[in-house]
């Protein structure tokens, strides 16, 4: 999703390279402002850990090359081929598919009668979408069989949401119509094996339905 770093004011902002960005995990992307940077040199008190003290790091990076750590290298290189992709597809491009892909999951889980954690629509992130698990429905036995019987991994929810929610990830190169409509297909028959009730192919008629309308609108708008 777009974020503007400047614009928004961000001093502090990093992620996973294994993210929507879709390299090996390893790595974390990072950018500080120049205000935040100008507080860590100046900063009264020396940083106790090696790791954490963001100087280091922009000693070992910048003009003096001074040792820090041993690079990634093999990492480094995929991260490269990673972004080169994300370029190719364009920033826009890759925003409106994982919209378009959101939009379309969230619609057949809602048609075969499965609630949002997040009731607002506009505060939903494109990228990972909260499931309330219905009641009667065994948490562990849902992602248990969707991962031995059709290869999909899903997460549980954390912490108070535990064996509340399922979190459903569509990002960067899993965020596509086919793994989208598989896994309401796989869903679907999980929760019937358990005795949940919902019409039959609700799911993925909805999500087809909701493609359909992000066609038209993209060529209306063209």
């Amino acid at each position: 999703m777009p974020i503007n770093v400047d614009r928004q004011r961000i001093d502090i902002c990093f992620s996973g390279t294994q993210k929507a960005i879709s390299a090996p995990p390893g790595m974390c992307p990072i950018t500080v402002s120049p205000q935040a940077e100008e507080v860590f040199r100046t900063r009264k008190t020396k940083v106790q850990s090696w790791y954490f003290d963001l100087t280091t790091a922009m000693n070992y990076w910048g003009k003096d090359r001074l040792y820090h750590h041993t690079p990634p290298i093999s990492l480094i290189f995929a991260l490269r081929e990673a972004m080169r992709i994300v370029i190719e597809e364009s920033l826009e491009v890759r925003w409106e598919r994982h919209r378009t892909n959101q939009l379309a999951l969230i619609a057949g889980l809602e048609a075969m009668g499965l609630e949002m954690l997040v009731k607002n629509p506009a505060d939903r992130l494109p990228t990972v979408t909260a499931v309330m698990i219905p009641g009667g429905i065994d948490d562990v036995k849902v992602r248990n069989q969707l991962l031995d019987e059709f290869n999909i991994e899903i997460a549980g929810g954390l912490g108070p949401l535990k064996a509340k929610i399922w979190r459903v990830g569509l990002m960067g190169y899993c965020s596509q119509k086919q793994y989208v409509l598989l896994f309401l297909a796989a869903l679907e028959k999980i929760l019937i094996d358990q005795g949940f009730r919902l019409p039959s192919g609700a799911g993925v008629g909805a999500a087809i339905q909701s493609y359909t309308r992000a066609g038209t609108a993209a060529a209306m708008s063209r």
